[in-house]
């Protein structure tokens, strides 16, 4: 019987797997740390930055001379029971709380004055619907104190309610005498929550990969062992278990797929906001390089289609950093302006891919073209990446042509992302697509499909149910193949006005 061991452990070769797998479940495990911190200081940064704005246009809009009325007419905690009692400080809450409304920060908004002899702020006006003027603030920041006279922001702290961030900003009179402060809080439990629920997902995927990955090469390290000592028999019996093996493999991309199908937007999400549209999205692989983003914002959608560097599991985890960025991108940072979107795309994927250090020779990145539509559908904003915006209106093609620069990709000369801003019509089709629908060879002389071919077949199809139109794009691209092999990844995306 033949005697067999995994891993002999006095052989070199075993303790340089060893220290591999070892480094390499390290280096991951740092990475993700890195990643999450650096996404809570952003997400704190651009908190700050927006209380900021907040309180500094709020002292802008309160009369400070108002407010020394108040503050010399009410000298006592009780003096106003109502917010109507009096007109000027109705009308100074009716600015904080529009304020607090838009916004939608944690709590109310309010004024405070110092009372320098005291050493002691009080509450003049608040958003609540009950004043509690001359209240004492008790808790008060030693940056109350110290930036009085010009404002600040006041990084993460906690007290016995939970993590919070402030910014405050000074109310001046038409002398510029300072009369009080606006402050503005919000709490910060809810990203440092998500940060740590994100760690521990991430954590686990990096450590399932981890074990795959391991146990895959340690199964091709167990058949390459066998063959060294088995006769023709054993090889044999060994492209068995080869066979076996590829099919462990074959079903973990097949699973991969299901993950990243996951992280793609449902189309059901998507056709609920564009109600008559279409995605048609045929990958080359089993799992995809192309891939479509789809969000709600606060005032319309983010649609895009992108073409990650490669396809099939390069393209895939492409892809999934691509998404993830924008998800970042638009979600939390809040950024809904098209270029805006990709300048920070691509400000991601350099850092992630470390593409800035000199010792980092990666051209990998992603072509895309970005739509953010308003309410109304009939106002749209576009920028792209080498891929275009096409707009059929009356039978003719409007193109807005893309940047000739990729997302990624350092080495390559580049400016700021062009945005642009489009007035739609009733009955306009928008097209974004990649470029495997052209790239795909086949036909009688077995040539490229053209850029030319593919917007003729738009202009045949433009007019019919968008339905029809998928079918008619993925039929017509089917026929071009025929029996050639699919080149690329596949995605275009129509959508009518």
């Amino acid at each position: 019987m033949l005697k067999f061991k995994i891993l002999d452990w006095k052989k070199p070769s075993t303790k340089i797997i060893v220290t591999v797998f070892s480094g390499l479940f390290l280096l991951s495990g740092y990475f993700i740390f890195y990643i999450n911190f650096h996404f809570l200081d952003v997400a704190e940064n651009n908190n700050l930055e927006r209380l900021k704005a907040i309180s500094n246009t709020l002292a802008l809009n309160i009369n400070g001379d108002d407010h020394r009325y108040l503050c010399e007419k009410y000298t006592k905690q009780g003096q106003v029971l109502t917010k109507e009692q009096d007109s000027i400080y109705y009308s100074i809450w009716k600015t904080l709380k529009k304020a607090y409304d838009i916004n939608k920060v944690s709590t109310e908004i309010a004024t405070l004055v110092l009372e320098k002899n005291e050493n002691k702020f009080y509450y003049i006006v608040n958003s609540n619907d009950k004043p509690y003027v001359r209240d004492p603030y008790i808790q008060y920041h030693k940056e109350f104190l110290d930036d009085y006279e010009k404002g600040n922001i006041i990084h993460q702290y906690t007290d016995e309610y939970g993590t919070w961030l402030t910014a405050f900003s000074p109310i001046k009179d038409k002398n510029g005498k300072v009369t009080g402060i606006v402050e503005v809080d919000d709490r910060f439990d809810v990203f440092i929550s998500q940060a740590r629920k994100n760690l521990i997902t991430n954590l686990f995927i990096s450590i399932a990969i981890f074990i795959l990955t391991v146990i895959v090469l340690l199964r091709y390290i167990k058949i390459i062992m066998f063959a060294e000592e088995e006769s023709k028999k054993q090889i044999e019996a060994s492209n068995q278990i080869i066979s076996r093996k590829n099919k462990d493999i074959l079903d973990s991309i097949t699973y991969a797929r299901r993950i990243q199908t996951a992280i793609l937007a449902p189309k059901e999400d998507v056709f609920a906001v564009f109600t008559n549209a279409f995605i048609l999205y045929n990958p080359k692989d089993i799992v995809s390089g192309d891939f479509y983003y789809f969000s709600k914002t606060d005032n319309g959608a983010v649609i895009a289609a992108a073409d990650c560097t490669g396809h099939g599991v390069p393209g895939a985890l492409m892809s999934m950093i691509g998404n993830d960025l924008l998800s970042h991108i638009i979600r939390e940072v809040k950024e809904n302006e098209p270029a805006k979107i990709l300048d920070l795309l691509h400000k991601g994927v350099t850092n992630i891919l470390k593409q800035d250090e000199k010792n980092i020779d990666t051209k990998d990145g992603m072509d895309i073209a970005l739509l953010n539509f308003d309410e109304s559908m009939l106002k749209v904003q576009y920028a792209g990446a080498y891929r275009p915006l096409y707009i059929v209106r009356n039978k003719t093609i409007i193109e807005y042509k893309a940047n000739k620069f990729p997302i990624g990709n350092k080495q390559q000369e580049r400016s700021n992302f062009t945005n642009n801003e489009i007035e739609l019509q009733k009955g306009d089709m928008c097209y974004v697509f990649t470029d495997g629908y052209a790239d795909q060879f086949g036909g009688d002389k077995g040539k490229k499909f053209m850029m030319k071919r593919f917007s003729d077949l738009l202009l045949q199809i433009c007019e019919l149910d968008v339905n029809e139109q998928e079918k008619i794009l993925k039929k017509s691209f089917e026929k071009w193949m025929g029996a050639q092999e699919q080149v690329d990844d596949v995605l275009v995306i129509g959508i009518r006005i």
